[in-house]
């Protein structure tokens, strides 16, 4: 067969082909370098907070099924929830010592607390939500959702 007739009858399926795979390359989240806030540590609990912005939202919510704790703060809200930062976190073991004690800088917080039971309280605009929690190995991600401002 003539080389020339190949790359003719195939033109169309090769020029799409191309077009397909440069457009991937380009536009696909892989090639996208989400940057995390900083890690922080607190009596030698690590932890980071923020999301403020869709680049660093993206980068917690990749990074956060690798730490044994991911909580996400919102508030209710029509049509939908608002995401909140500025969230006064206190964490404590069983013991009822505290081991992380933090605000929030954006809707999310990733902490890497050894297995065991917890208490957790978060306080936003004056209003605390509790939670306990029994942290195993696996992931475990909370979501805490404040009721919606009384007008």
């Amino acid at each position: 067969m003539d080389i020339t007739k190949l790359i003719r009858a195939g033109s169309v399926l090769i020029l799409l082909g191309i077009l397909s795979t440069s457009g991937l390359s380009q536009n696909t989240p892989l090639s996208i370098n989400y940057t995390l806030p900083p890690l922080q540590n607190q009596g030698g609990i690590e932890f980071l907070t923020g999301g403020i912005g869709s680049d660093e939202s993206q980068a917690i919510l990749q990074e956060g099924g690798k730490w044994p704790l991911m909580l996400e703060l919102a508030r209710a809200s029509a049509p939908r929830a608002e995401y909140l930062s500025d969230v006064h976190i206190t964490i404590k073991d069983a013991s009822g010592l505290t081991v992380l004690k933090t605000v929030t800088r954006g809707p999310y917080l990733l902490a890497k607390l050894p297995p065991g039971r917890y208490s957790l309280d978060a306080t936003y605009e004056g209003k605390t939500l509790h939670q306990d929690l029994n942290l195993q190995k696996e992931h475990k991600k909370i979501t805490l959702l404040w009721p919606a401002p009384k007008l």
